[in-house]
């Protein structure tokens, strides 16, 4: 046979790049991306307890510092940390296939490395140190409307840091697409559009029109291929709506149409998510048939679900703005029209789990840390995908919107889907980027199991604060959540703790250091009572560092320190017949079953209202401003600023009768 002629079907098989130079490229790549986003873990991990420990009134943050957090905490640990780990370990699988990073695709790494760190770097500046308290999905106009919390400068330095790490995104994609359709991937023909087809997985499909020789393309390069291809569409959308939006915050008469600018944020949001997810399935495609020792099982078939995912994945945006519409708008149409769409990249997921569960089904699979953490890992990504499913469809999400469970949800995908990817490739490869022994494998097991047990139940919190109608993004959760928000603060510390494991491993690996063999130190009683000594003195030092920060930066000047000091008693007045609210002026609403209202939909969390018991500070002091009664039915009917529409979630009747509460308490009748 020439060598120019097409082969039939032949099994794709991992062989790493043996040249030198080529292995030490990929080795600094990948070392480079993956140590500093294990920093940033660091710090967004300290910023995600405090939010923790704050909405469990363990030492409660002011709420434009909450907001701050929440903002600098999505965005490092979500593409910072989980993202940039999965982008640098495309090196490392590059590698493991026998596909060498090429100059282009080199100048494009170098660049993503320094924009992304840029980018964070600026986020970080513009949140912590400037008081950006947008959200970390800055839906347009917010960012614009500060409420005096923050100035256009820092305004400006986010929308900046967010467009460097959106071109981050860009550059690496190119630095992917470059290496994947180099001639390592044995296309027969040498036009580029052809060999872009091969590196999709078409061949597969279309075997002769996309032939390669001597065998076909490796599967971990398809997803990582698929997901180049749908962030460049994804982003360069964004890239122009964040120059816009910078230039607006300079020149408040620039503008764009606010339905749009969301639609283009979604547009850019949901495959983002992608960038975590297809990165790491490759790894799984890399490590667990080499744990399993055996090839992937039914891999071509997997092929279809990419080809379903290059389409889908950037034209199912909508789902993420379900409920914001009326039934009866084009934008309502869209979003049902997504449905299906979502639906179908269920497909991608179903049997790539189908193919790894089935892999590691009665192989001799490796339980180390590495491969513990992968099959945890797909545990979490099927439980994760079906919660996933709820907020897919329109009827589910009409509960669920915009409540924590969706935080459960993320929260179990990002931490224990893709962290755990990343938790175990550290594992598995970090003694072939050093060249040194994993310190101690008992060590990284215990952190994969701790890590497992204590970020599932902190998922299953916020599931379970979600269905009962627990708010997200709220700086101040109803009363009735404190007690399993404080249920949650706890989880969060030890998680947190935990990771000190992690850590400590690394180093010590990077040193050269290896453990001593549980034998010398006392057998398993003594192992495991230094890994609890290690984990409570982290505990320690992280409760020390954490409340030193809170009274220091927040507590002395948070407006709940002299609310806390106000009666909670009702104060008594004098008012005279003219001015008292008598039940017979209380447009219609019953002020009893007002109260019940008042206490179920959340005011308590965010208004003052001493008839009520509630404390809360985000919103006005009722007691003070004593509303008349048409403006709290406008205000909790269309709400304005951060108060938001009560209208879709309360009948016209409740609102009356939770104005008719208040109005009563608050003018003495």
């Amino acid at each position: 046979m020439s060598a120019d002629a097409p082969t039939t079907h032949v099994e794709p098989i991992d062989e790493p790049l043996t040249d030198p130079a080529e292995l030490r490229l990929a080795k600094r790549l990948t070392l480079q991306y993956v140590i500093t986003a294990q920093v940033i873990l660091a710090v967004a991990g300290v910023l995600g307890v405090l939010m923790r420990d704050s909405q469990a009134n363990l030492g409660r943050l002011d709420p434009n510092w909450f907001y701050a957090l929440m903002t600098a905490h999505g965005l490092g640990a979500f593409v910072g940390w989980a993202g940039f780990s999965v982008m640098g370990l495309a090196y490392w699988v590059f590698a493991q296939v026998g596909f060498p990073v090429r100059k282009f695709g080199r100048v494009m790494a170098e660049a993503t490395y320094w924009l992304m760190v840029a980018g964070v770097g600026g986020i970080v500046v513009s949140t912590l140190a400037l008081h950006f308290a947008g959200s970390w999905v800055f839906l347009y106009p917010l960012p614009f409307h500060s409420a005096g919390e923050w100035g256009k400068w820092a305004t400006a330095i986010f929308l900046t840091s967010v467009l460097l790490v959106g071109l981050s995104i860009v550059t690496w994609c190119f630095s992917i697409l470059h290496t994947a359709i180099s001639p390592a991937l044995h296309a027969v023909s040498e036009k580029w559009h052809n060999r872009f087809g091969v590196a999709l997985g078409f061949g597969y499909l279309w075997p002769k029109r996309f032939a390669t020789n001597p065998k076909s393309v490796p599967y971990p390069v398809i997803p990582l291929t698929v997901i180049s291809v749908d962030m460049i569409i994804a982003t360069l959308p964004l890239a122009v709506l964040l120059v816009e939006m910078i230039v607006q915050t300079f020149v408040p008469s620039a503008h764009v149409d606010s339905l749009l600018a969301k639609n283009v944020l979604w547009w850019f949001g949901h495959p983002v998510v992608y960038l975590l997810l297809f990165p790491a399935v490759a790894v799984y495609y890399v490590l667990v048939p080499r744990f399993a020792g055996r090839k992937l099982v039914s891999g071509n078939v997997i092929t279809v679900g990419w080809t379903i995912a290059i389409i889908a994945n950037v034209v199912v945006w909508a789902h993420h703005v379900y409920l914001d519409y009326p039934v009866d708008s084009p934008q309502a149409a869209i979003n049902t029209a997504m449905q299906p769409l979502t639906f179908s990249l269920t497909i991608v997921s179903a049997l790539s789990l189908y193919s790894l569960f089935f892999t590691i089904y009665k192989s001799d699979y490796q339980w180390n840390a590495a491969g513990t953490a992968l099959f945890l890992g797909l545990v979490s990504w099927l439980s994760a995908g079906l919660s996933g499913v709820v907020n897919a469809t329109i009827a589910f999400d009409q509960i669920v919107h915009n409540s924590l469970w969706i935080v459960g949800h993320f929260h179990q995908m990002a931490l224990l889907n893709i962290g755990f990817v990343a938790f175990a490739a550290v594992y598995a490869w970090l003694p072939d980027w050093t060249g040194h022994r994993l310190y101690s494998e008992s060590m990284a097991k215990w952190q994969v199991w701790l890590t497992f047990l204590f970020g599932t139940a902190q998922s299953a919190v916020w599931l379970i604060e979600g269905l009962d109608g627990a708010p997200r993004r709220f700086a101040v959760l109803p009363g009735r959540f404190l007690t399993m928000s404080q249920i949650g603060a706890g989880i969060a510390i030890v998680l947190g703790a935990t990771q000190i494991l992690f850590f400590w491993n690394i180093l010590q690996t990077i040193r050269g250091k290896v453990a001593k063999p549980a034998s010398e130190r006392g057998g398993l009683g003594v192992l495991v009572a230094k890994g609890v000594m290690v984990v409570l003195l982290g505990l320690l030092a992280f409760a020390a560092g954490a409340a030193i920060w809170i009274v220091v930066d927040n507590v002395s000047k948070s407006p709940a320190t002299t609310t806390a000091a106000k009666p909670t008693t009702p104060t008594p007045t004098t008012t005279t017949p003219s001015t008292t609210t008598t039940p017979t002026n209380l447009g219609g609403g019953d002020p009893v079953a007002g109260k019940t209202v008042f206490e179920s939909a959340g005011c308590s969390g965010c208004h003052t209202l001493s008839a009520a018991g509630a404390t809360g500070t985000v919103g006005p002091n009722l007691d003070d401003a004593k509303p008349p009664l048409a403006l709290v039915v406008a205000r909790v009917t269309n709400g304005k600023g951060a108060m938001p529409s009560f209208k879709s979630q309360l009948t016209p009747k409740q609102i009356k009768d939770v104005a008719a509460f208040v109005v009563q308490s608050t003018s003495g009748g």
